[in-house]
Formats: C-alpha cells, structure tokens, sequence
C-alpha cells in the first residue's frame, strides 16, 4: 500500500491525533525508500484532499517532519525530502553511518572560547609540546596521599550514603565548611547561603542563568577567563567589555558604560585576576561598589585564585561589603583537586533561590560522595597546609617563567608581575597575527592561550597568557625560548590586523 493509500485511510477514532498519523506514514514512507532523497512532497492542498484533512492540520503536519529533520521547505518551490536522511535506515554500514544527524540536529555555532577551552584539555596529553596554555596544577601539587586516606574514612563513615542523592544545595557538612571559609574572609556567609556545584564554571554558568535572560545586556573584564564569556553568551545576552589594567577593572570605563547601556550583571576577578593576577585597587572597590548600590546590577565575584597570594596582604572579598550585590563563585580546583569537580556559589535573597532552581535543573546535585570527602578534608585542616603548599610551589613556578620571559621576550612585550594566581598576561609593543602565532608555536613545541580567546571584543593589540602552574621551572624555560623563536619567525602586523584565530 502506497503512502498516498494509507493518508486516505486515517483513523478519527484511535489516541492518535490526525497529525501526528500523517507524521508517521511519511516518515515510514522515508525510512523505506518510498521516498526519496530530494523528492517532493504533495501540496499541503492536496494532501489535505489525500488525508480528507484541513489545509491548517497538513500545514502543521509539514512543520512537524521539518522539525523532526525529514523534510525542507523551499519558498516557491515546495516540501521536499532531505537529502541523506534515510542513512543509517537499513543495515550494516548504512545503519552505522551517522551521516544524517548532520540535517537532524539544530546548528550549532562554536565561538573561539570554545575551540580554545578544548584545546588546552587536548594539549596537555600531548608529549611532543610544552603546554603554556594549561591553566590547571600539575598532579605533584595535589594531596594525592591525603585524599586517599580521607576518601576512605570517609566511605568507612558514611557507607552507602556516598551513593545516594543528596540536597540539591548539597551536602550539609561541606556546605558548613564552605560557610567557614567565607566567614574567614570576613563574610557573614551562612551554610544556606551557599550552593555546591560541579565546579566554578558551573557556579559561574548557574549565576547567569538565574540571573540574566535573552537580550540583556552584561559587563565582564577584558580581558577575563573564556569559560565566563561563554557562560554569559549562552544566555543570549549581549556582553561588553571593559578594560582592566594594573590596578584591575577600569571603574571611569564601567562608569561611562553604565551611564550609557542597562546593565543587569558584571561579572569580574577583584583578587588575582586571570590572567593578569592582580588585583582590584581599594578605591575602585569602593567606587565600585556605590555604582553597583546606584544602578542596581548584579557583581558575580570569580574567586577561583584568590587564595593563591605570592605578594601584598589579601582585600577582602566584595561580598564581604556588599552582600546583597555580589554573588561569589569558587571551588578547589586550583588549590587541592580539580577532578573531584568542587565549587559553590554563595549569594542572597531571591537570586539564591533562583540559583537553586538552576542546578535542580542542570544535575539536581554534585556528587556525594567527592562532597562528602571535601568536607572532611577542610574539617581535619588539611586545606590551610595544602594552601601553603600551593602558595610556594606557584611562586617558585612564577619566578621562573618571569626570568624566562625578562631572558627571552622583554624587548618585544611587556607586563606587570603577578601578585599571585597561576598566570603570566603578556602584551607585544609590535602586533602578531594571532592565528600565524599560534600555529608557529606548535611548529616549535609549545603552546600559548591566544589572548583574543579571553576578550569579548576583538583585541587591537596582541596578546598571550602564559601559565606556570601545570609544568616545572626547566619546562617553563624551555618553553619561553621555544615562543621566542616562534615570534622572530612571525612578521609584526599593523594592528588593525592584529585580529584573533578565527
């Protein structure tokens, strides 16, 4: 029975709607070959006489074999199969070839925060490269030893707890722990103010969302860490930047923005900013925080370096003035364990709510049994020494990429020595072509993360960050010399043409 046969003889008397009827005997007619690639679809008018249906109900059955990625509508010309949707229908080479997903999927645009996100996770498993780019600590530097031991009195106390939901908020013991560490900093953080996440992305990913919708308008540092771009971006909200230089964020330039745009959100770094490592200047703290008071936004405070302090006495955190303005996101990734994925936001009032209903949506909860462990880690005191130890082995690590680059690169870049954090931001006097850079690195073994991935407007001038805390001091050495000559190798561009890996 021919396609045409089985839309004369649609059932009015079974669950089924009439459309979704309509839908099937298409896609059956697909899926067999009936129909094939590139053929064209009956008339909405006719099938409507086919199917003894309304023209309205065919229209509607049409959209849905589109949506569903079977068909393509062409103005003018009408309904037609798509081409390469029958693949993977019949058997063996066929029914394993992904080839269709290509028409099924909606389309999906990937920006330069995402390709570079990626390849710094894929360079640091290479052995051919020094990888400058990777901004996490190399495994010498996690208590490896201490979390063994801890993980297993911690499953010796809690048994089958560890394999159990927990609070979406998360688990009560770590969050009382976390809530210490705040009130340490002179937060007056309690353990209901505070949410356990996978990690600081997700802190920084659950903020936005709570925080923002589609056609907002956000403020974040230029330049800042990709991952917080791309949280921002995927809201759909339109992201502008502002300049950040020694003494941290421009407040003149944020201040001229507010006057000109609505902002709802900035996001920033005000203790160690990635990637320059420094920090917000107390005046600009203040200033900061009356404008927040005047215009009425949101400040999501970054964290993740903040206790990674080589110079200077620690500000406190801007929760810790204006509580009800800041939402602050952390975690442990760059202190004791990146792979047990433990960060939390703190915040205040209703967008704490907000921020809950977020992450019962993204996982309903972190993992219990990594939450569990990084309780009793911070409950026994492991966290302080294991800070002190972070501190030093970051510091030596610091000195050591400085000397190389004074060695190596001080005649054609500049920057400003980092009071802590895990990463050198080094600016070129002549502008590179990223792209050309980059790729000229890789032809001589190392990596760097092209600055244009960390602004949210396109850089006039060329910049790189160089991270210290994944490789030893030689490594570290090494892998400057090998940019130095990747950079005599690369001719200087005017700067208007200096744009980023596209």
């Amino acid at each position: 029975m021919s396609y045409k046969d089985r839309l004369s003889d649609i059932k009015r008397d079974v669950p089924a709607s009439v459309t979704s009827q309509i839908v099937d005997i298409f896609a059956a007619a697909i899926a067999a070959g009936e129909l094939g690639p590139d053929d064209k679809l009956p008339p909405t008018r006719e099938l409507a006489e086919f199917a003894q249906v309304n023209h309205l109900t065919a229209a509607r059955a049409y959209r849905r074999l589109a949506e569903l990625g079977l068909v393509t509508a062409r103005v003018g010309q009408g309904t037609f199969v798509r081409v390469g949707v029958q693949n993977g229908a019949g058997s063996g080479a066929e029914r394993d070839n992904t080839d269709w997903q290509f028409y099924a999927l909606p389309e999906q645009l990937e920006t330069y925060g995402d390709r570079i996100l990626a390849e710094m996770f894929r360079q640091a498993g290479r052995d051919d490269v020094i990888p400058l780019m990777v901004g996490y600590p190399a495994n010498k530097l996690l208590p490896a030893e201490v979390l063994a031991k801890v993980t297993a009195a911690t499953l010796e106390e809690h048994g089958s707890r560890v394999h159990q939901y927990t609070d979406i908020e998360g688990a009560a013991e770590l969050r009382e722990q976390i809530a210490g560490l705040h009130r340490a900093e002179g937060c007056e953080d309690s353990p209901d103010q505070i949410v356990v996440t996978t990690g600081a992305h997700q802190a920084m990913t659950l903020a936005a969302r709570a925080i923002l919708r589609a056609g907002d308008t956000v403020a974040c540092e230029s330049p800042t860490f990709p991952g917080s771009i791309e949280a921002l971006r995927k809201t759909g909200s339109s992201v502008l930047p502002v300049p950040v230089d020694e003494g941290g964020l421009d407040i003149d330039a944020l201040e001229i923005l507010l006057r000109r745009r609505d902002i709802r959100l900035l996001t920033l770094q005000p203790r160690l900013h990635n990637p320059t490592g420094r920090d917000l200047a107390p005046e600009r703290r203040e200033r900061l925080c009356e404008l927040a008071l005047r215009y009425g936004f949101f400040i999501v405070e970054d964290e993740a370096y903040g206790p990674l302090r080589f110079e200077g006495e620690a500000p406190a955190p801007l929760r810790a003035m204006l509580p009800s303005h800041v939402v602050c996101v952390s975690s442990l990734s760059k202190t004791v364990s990146p792979g047990m994925r433990t960060g939390w936001v703190a915040a205040s009032g209703p967008v704490l709510d907000r921020i809950v209903h977020e992450k019962r949506n993204d996982d309903m909860h972190s993992a219990t049994l990594t939450q569990l462990v990084a309780a009793r880690f911070l409950a026994e005191g492991h966290y302080g020494p294991q800070i002190e130890r972070a501190t030093a082995y970051y510091r030596e690590r610091c000195d050591a990429l400085i000397a190389a680059v004074e060695r190596h690169l001080e005649p054609v870049v500049s920057f400003v020595r980092p009071l802590g954090g895990g990463h050198v931001w080094l600016t070129f006097r002549d502008a590179l072509d990223e792209r050309d850079l980059y790729d000229e690195a890789v032809r001589q073994g190392v990596t760097f993360l092209p600055g244009g991935a960390m602004m949210a407007e396109r850089p006039r001038a060329t910049h790189v960050r160089l991270s210290f805390g994944y490789l030893d001091p030689d490594e570290l050495a090494e892998g400057v010399r090998r940019l130095a000559v990747a950079v005599r190798a690369v001719r200087p561009r005017p700067r208007r043409e200096a744009l980023p890996i596209t």
